[in-house]
């Protein structure tokens, strides 16, 4: 809007321009701004120039002085003024004004030529209100508002054409990828058309074959995964009753006697340890030949007691010390399942013993409504990072384990709606406490 001002300010000033020449040519083309009848005639025009444009003039000579002005109070032109204008030929300026407020002045200075030369320096001025330029901005819609509506109809129904093919093929492209999935990775999208879609089909269609291989390869790992685990299960099962069975055997060995009058007890008692420990381990690997499964569950009211009493009798006699605050506790579980968490349990303890004075504490709490199982060992502890993952499936400490038994105890555990917990401090121990409660 601003340069719209200043080239309407220009026009009405080469109007002046004109109107000035032929008042002089009316004069007998006299250009003497001090001959009294010339000064008269353009002083008294002046006036009727600035009113009926709408702008200020003044008339200025050569030097820069003062001919005549249809404003008063103006200044004759500085010699630096004058020596810009002479280089730039016409000058036009801006600024801001205090009164009227959220005005501009818009002032313009040039020759006034006459028969070729220049005879004095005319200048124009005019202000605009600010919020006029909404006013011109609208008086250019109007000009051409029929142009407008009709562009806005022509690129609103070019965009809707184009709009609606592209609309189409995205559609199409829509209905096939929502398809997308494992059953249906072997069905590509066809697509001819060489637009601005065609790579992004293609990119689709690559992606597509791509996962089909990931997707292939993935299952085969699955599957070699699921066999790994069921082998690395399989073999840490059969481990914990042999590893205890073995110690048992070679403690009674050691401490054979062939004099000693209770040799027919100790044998008796070695041999029911080793068909309890045996009977484990047939049930385990005849459930691994029933496709790998683990022993179902044969639930039997046991004595608690009993059972854990024979679980940590085939541990040496100087590691494990056994205690119980109840003659006989009955629970409806699997006698192998609660014989194996507690072998899990001992044998983690002992292992976690780096140092000769090795003990293992096997407590049986008996309650009103509960009773606790308690294994304490005098062993290293668990660290502060590692508490949080001593449940974890494959987490383990020991560079030959599998990571399989604590997981396994915990989840034979809480079938039976019990819970499995620890306390462990760094160099002094760690007691495990497992809690049943009765069912009446």
């Amino acid at each position: 809007m601003r340069i719209l001002k200043k080239q309407e300010l220009v026009q009405t000033e080469n109007k002046v321009k004109e109107t000035y020449r032929y008042i002089l040519k009316e004069n007998h083309g006299s250009s003497d701004f001090q001959d009294a009848k010339v000064k008269e005639t353009i002083s008294n025009k002046i006036f009727e120039l600035a009113n009926v444009n709408n702008v200020a003039i003044t008339l200025y000579d050569l030097q820069g002085k003062i001919i005549t002005s249809s404003r008063p109070q103006k200044e004759n032109l500085s010699s630096a003024f004058l020596q810009k204008l002479l280089k730039t030929k016409s000058i036009v300026k801006e600024q801001e004004t205090a009164t009227p407020k959220n005005s501009i002045l818009y002032s313009s200075w040039s020759y006034l030529n006459y028969q070729n030369k220049p005879i004095a320096i005319i200048s124009t001025e005019t202000t605009a209100n600010k919020s006029s330029w909404y006013y011109h901005f609208k008086i250019l819609v109007k000009q051409h508002f029929l142009a407008i509506i009709f562009l806005l109809i022509l690129s609103g129904y070019a965009a809707w054409y184009i709009s609606k093919g592209i609309t189409k093929k995205i559609a199409h492209i829509s209905k096939t990828l929502q398809k997308t999935n494992v059953e249906y990775l072997e069905t590509p999208i066809e697509y001819s058309d060489r637009d601005e879609i065609k790579p992004l089909v293609d990119s689709y269609n690559i992606m597509l074959e791509k996962l089909q291989e990931q997707t292939s390869i993935l299952a085969r790992t699955e599957r070699e995964e699921a066999w790994r685990d069921m082998a690395r299960q399989i073999a840490h099962e059969i481990n914990n009753p042999l590893t205890p069975l073995k110690l048992s055997v070679q403690n009674f060995q050691r401490k054979y006697n062939p004099e000693d009058e209770n040799n027919e007890e100790k044998v008796r008692n070695l041999t029911q340890v080793v068909v309890n420990q045996i009977d484990i381990i047939s049930s385990i690997t005849k459930a691994f030949s029933d496709f790998a499964k683990m022993p179902v569950n044969n639930d039997s009211l046991i004595d608690v007691v009993k059972t854990v009493k024979y679980a940590v009798d085939i541990f040496p006699d100087h590691i494990i010390e056994f205690s119980t605050n109840a003659e006989e506790i009955y629970y409806k579980i699997d006698n192998i399942y609660l014989t194996r968490v507690i072998t899990n349990v001992v044998k983690n303890g002992i292992q976690a013993i780096h140092h000769q004075d090795k003990k293992v504490k096997v407590e049986i709490e008996n309650l009103q409504d509960r009773f606790f199982i308690k294994i304490q060992d005098n062993g290293s502890g668990i660290s502060e990072e590692n508490k949080d993952k001593v449940f974890e499936k494959k987490f383990t400490t020991k560079s030959t384990g599998m990571g399989l038994g604590l997981f396994m105890v915990k989840k034979i555990i809480e079938d039976y709606e019990g819970k499995i917990w620890f306390e462990s401090i760094e160099d002094e121990g760690t007691t495990f406490f497992i809690e049943f409660l009765k069912k009446y």
